[in-house]
């Protein structure tokens, strides 16, 4: 039977650090998705309530250039990185879902 480090590479103790890294990164984009969400959610109703339309996917992608600004990041790296990891669609589908669920 192989050990960690043998079909890794890596110690026990740089797998572990590794797991955990990637464990926060998994926790933050999770956080990140809701509250996305949840702003595009609060925005749709405001914008439905006085007949403007809404797209959940423009208002989320635009939150994420915002920050993305902020930090001086590359926007089309930033926009397809979280768009291929499915963090975007995520969040536009709760978005979305909440809004039918407030409609109904």
């Amino acid at each position: 039977m192989q050990g960690s480090e043998e079909t890794t590479g890596q110690s026990p103790d740089e797998l572990r650090a590794q797991q955990e890294r990637d464990l926060a990164v998994s926790y933050a984009l999770a956080t990140m998705e809701f509250a996305l969400a949840h702003e595009a959610f609060h925005v749709g109703t405001t914008m439905r309530e006085v007949g403007i339309g809404f797209d959940p996917l423009t208002f989320v992608a635009l939150r994420i250039l915002e920050a993305g600004a902020d930090e001086s990041v590359d926007p089309t790296e930033l926009l397809s990185t979280l768009s291929d990891s499915g963090t975007l669609e995520r969040s536009v589908e709760l978005a979305t879902e909440l809004l039918e669920d407030e409609a109904a």
